[in-house]
């Protein structure tokens, strides 16, 4: 659902959206297609933590935006989102103006 809805949100924009469904194809897609202008990280992956996957892309790209997505609302998620390199951290259900709002700081 949450790829539906971000895929709605970036029609409305002339961005591009490459969807990954996992962790590792998450880095395969990385790795492979440089030249990502921002990362939306969903936190709870089916193979991995997306705050692991976020830290592997930090080792070698400290400047790509990287705004989690997650449906934990505690604040101990959020603070391990940004510690582990996010630049932001969006919790669902998230608005359109709040999407926008986070996105506009790196576009």
């Amino acid at each position: 659902m949450s790829y539906l809805y971000l895929n709605q949100l970036f029609s409305l924009t002339k961005g591009e959206i490459w969807r990954a469904k996992s962790g590792r194809e998450a880095l395969e897609c990385y790795n492979t297609h440089k030249g990502f202008d921002l990362i939306i990280m969903d936190i709870q992956l089916p193979d991995s933590d997306g705050t692991e996957i976020t830290r592997s892309i930090r080792e070698t790209d400290i400047k790509i935006p990287i705004i989690a997505q997650t449906a934990g609302k505690s604040s101990t998620e959020i603070e391990n989102a940004l510690e582990a390199g996010c630049s932001s951290v969006l919790t669902k259900p998230f608005s359109m103006e709040e999407f926008f709002d986070a996105i506009g700081c790196f576009v």
